[in-house]
């Protein structure tokens, strides 16, 4: 009931409002009385006579709280409790990261022993490539190339990283023989 109240008063003091507005509007011309009813005449008006606005703008905004209490005070069918029924999202199950949202979920097989010598032999084999290249490049650099001396020791470094970790894999995918 307290909330009907307050939502009546607002509604009233937006009406004396607008009722001032369209008067201070004829009072000027009958132009912009006619104007104040077309989308923007209000704004237009507002900032072409901010002189004669005034009056009405403290009542639309003495209706501001107005209706703010008519929206937290309200009971009905959105009001407080069913609010959250309403707009409550329900959980949903998330797709799994490896596939589209359409797509069906693949299982993820690990590769064969076979398949991860083989990555190896083709690392290893990629490696040795490597290492023939940066043979060259310590061949072909200059001691007084300090740039390019830094730039030699980062990429072995990274070449020595690369080979421990593929001869790490190569020693546990060929055990020793006893």
């Amino acid at each position: 009931m307290v909330a009907l109240i307050c939502l009546a008063i607002g509604v009233v003091l937006t009406l004396i409002g607008r009722i001032l507005l369209i008067r201070a509007a004829f009072g000027v011309s009958v132009g912009w009385g006619l104007g104040i009813f077309l989308p923007f005449g209000p704004m237009l008006f507002r900032m072409s006579y901010p002189d004669l606005a005034p009056v009405s703008r403290n009542f639309r905004l003495l209706a501001l709280p107005c209706f703010l209490a008519y929206f937290v005070l309200r009971s009905g069918p959105l009001s407080g409790s069913d609010f959250d029924k309403f707009f409550k999202n329900k959980p949903v199950a998330s797709a799994p990261a490896n596939h589209y949202g359409l797509e069906k979920a693949k299982p993820i097989v690990p590769p064969s022993l076979e398949q991860r010598r083989a990555i190896n032999a083709t690392e290893l084999e990629r490696l040795t490539e490597w290492n023939k290249a940066l043979r060259l490049k310590k061949r072909d650099l200059l001691h007084s190339d300090v740039q390019g001396n830094l730039a030699y020791n980062a990429e072995v470094a990274e070449y020595n990283d690369a080979l421990t970790k593929a001869t790490t894999e190569k020693n546990a995918l060929w055990p020793p023989k006893k």
